[in-house]
């Protein structure tokens, strides 16, 4: 790997592009960070689609989110956006797709790459029994890109909002969990091999009542509509809500709860870096490629069966048609872990849920 010639007074300008999707943005800020560190006074730019800006524009590193508007992502419009990074003295391409290839094509900075281990992965969905060796996380592959600067990378990826959306989230917790132990429910997922069924959803949740939690659940609008016997029990019940949220909310949401339990999806990375312990739910999908939450205290559920990883990133249906990876996971083992969670600075918590 060719090193890169840091100018006199360090870089002036600095653009990244990690496009999406959301837990991929959130795992790139410790490279964010290390960059801001060696060159604090330099104006760095991060290049996002517009739906998954909000998680960075409260981060002090990220002097400019420059938003990729939904009708503006053909690849006409893009090579007139590469003007835009005529200015710069590096650029960090963290996704190293079609776009942001040609964003970054002809461009006379310094352009730095992940590798992406495409290859790899594919061994693991279609050649398991070439016994393939599990990827580095997403965070130390990204970390990667900076090696021609010998810059290090360290430190797990975190997420800040703004303070009134800190008093708006503790505020709307507090409207109906009381004194009660609070649970982040993310039953969302993209793909349909990545979602435990709706009545173990259901069942947990009235579990969780039984055992003396308030419930927040966070979803989409269509995510909501997807799970209506859920959305019926959480809307009957006092101790429990469902938000559909913009993404800085739900930060601001999650960095309230004690634990959340979630699939492998955008939220469960939004709820690592937002310091809480996770619950992650892992079906098609598994964490040999590299993307369990990062940090400590995380509980990850992935059953390792033969069949899994089927997919890199999920499937709308089964191939086999039994879905074991997911069906096989009780309600009373992802209860059991959330009990495990409980933070240890308020033992009335863990009391009064394990009796």
């Amino acid at each position: 790997m060719t090193a890169v010639t840091v100018p006199a007074g360090g870089f002036r300008r600095i653009a990244v592009l990690r496009l999406s999707s959301l837990g991929d943005v959130v795992l790139t800020l410790p490279v964010v960070h290390a960059l801001a560190a060696a060159w604090p006074e330099a104006d760095l730019h991060y290049w996002v689609k517009e739906e998954y800006a909000d998680v960075l524009r409260s981060d002090p590193a990220i002097r400019h989110v420059r938003p990729l508007e939904r009708d503006a992502r053909r690849l006409e419009d893009v090579v007139s956006m590469s003007a835009e990074l005529e200015d710069f003295d590096l650029i960090v391409d963290l996704h190293g797709n079609t776009r942001t290839r040609v964003l970054t094509f002809r461009q006379q900075a310094p352009v730095l790459r992940a590798n992406g281990y495409r290859l790899r992965r594919e061994r693991w969905v279609r050649a398991r029994w070439s016994r393939p060796a599990p990827l580095p996380h997403a965070t130390a592959r990204f970390a990667l890109a900076l090696a021609p600067l010998g810059i290090a990378v360290s430190g797990s990826p975190r997420v800040l909002v703004e303070p009134q959306t800190e008093a708006w989230a503790r505020a709307r917790w507090e409207a109906f969990a009381s004194a009660r132990p609070r649970v982040a429910l993310c039953p969302g997922a993209r793909h349909a091999t990545k979602r435990w069924p709706e009545a173990r959803w259901v069942a947990l949740d009235q579990a969780l009542q039984q055992a003396g939690f308030a419930r927040l659940v966070l979803s989409t609008p269509s995510e909501k509509r997807q799970l209506p016997r859920l959305a019926e029990r959480v809307e009957a019940s006092e101790s429990s809500t469902w938000c559909c949220e913009s993404l800085s909310r739900a930060a601001g949401l999650l960095g309230e709860c004690a634990v959340a339990v979630t699939h492998d999806s955008g939220l469960m990375h939004l709820a690592a870096a937002r310091g809480r312990p996770v619950v992650a739910i892992f079906g098609s999908t598994s964490p040999v490629l590299g993307f369990a939450p990062v940090g400590e205290g995380h509980a990850v559920i992935c059953r390792d069966l033969p069949c899994q990883p089927c997919t890199p990133h999920g499937r709308d249906r089964c191939p086999l048609g039994h879905l074991r990876c997911l069906t096989s996971i009780d309600v009373g083992e992802v209860l059991e872990r959330v009990r495990e969670r409980l933070p240890a600075r308020d033992p009335g918590w863990t009391s009064r849920v394990r009796d």
